[in-house]
């Protein structure tokens, strides 16, 4: 029994040790620093959530928007509203990073605002 332990104790110190995981820096994400609402579309009976992905530099300007979740009569107007919106670029560490940020957009119909808690347009 105790050649057993000291053959399992001499085993441990044989094998290599383990190898030290460098530490990344922290991660700070992208901030959103001035918005724009979507218009609804005047025409417009659609509702829905409209999901955009915003590709940011490392200024955190927008470079890109692909569109997640098409409702087409809304997805224009999340687009326009979304080209305006001002972001603070990702960090890692000290050193701003291109990032990506989902963004999603809940349209209600106009008729449909009493219902969710809301007043009712001005016409």
């Amino acid at each position: 029994m105790h050649r057993l332990l000291v053959l399992i104790l001499l085993a441990g110190l044989l094998l290599p040790a383990p190898a030290q995981q460098p530490t990344l820096p922290p991660f700070h994400p992208a901030t959103v620093v001035s918005t724009v609402e979507p218009t609804y579309p005047v025409n417009s009976v659609a509702f829905g959530t409209v999901i955009l992905e915003v590709h940011l530099s490392e200024t955190g300007e927008i470079e890109q928007v692909r569109v997640l979740n098409d409702i087409p009569p809304l997805t224009r107007q999340a687009e326009q509203a979304i080209a305006q919106w001002k972001f603070r670029p990702a960090r890692l560490g000290d050193r701003p990073v291109p990032s990506v940020v989902p963004v999603a957009f809940t349209f209600v119909r106009p008729d449909l605002w009493p219902r969710f808690g809301g007043a009712q347009p001005k016409r």
